[in-house]
């Protein structure tokens, strides 16, 4: 039984864009979220992937392609129709 992660399917620019949640730690430095994002990348066979994460001050942090983190910095957490991924 693997790891389980909550994500979400969501449509950017026409795309089908994947966003999983990760704990802080996953991208507390450029290095860890570059290893994070290359392992989900690997486990899921897909490039169009976003990373989030909410620390303490509960202000979500979005980690992947330029377009699609600025076009979800606006989105509240609670309106994305989250599920769960094992891996």
């Amino acid at each position: 039984m693997g790891q389980r992660y909550p994500f979400a399917n969501y449509n950017i620019e026409g795309k089908t864009v994947t966003l999983i949640m990760v704990a802080e730690a996953g991208i507390a430095t450029p290095e860890a979220a570059q290893q994070s994002m290359t392992a989900m990348k690997a486990r899921l066979k897909k490039d169009d992937i976003v990373l989030v994460a909410q620390g303490v001050s509960l202000a979500p942090t979005y980690i992947g392609n330029k377009s699609y983190v600025d076009k979800l910095k606006n989105v509240p957490l609670g309106s994305i129709p989250w599920g769960q991924v094992e891996m």
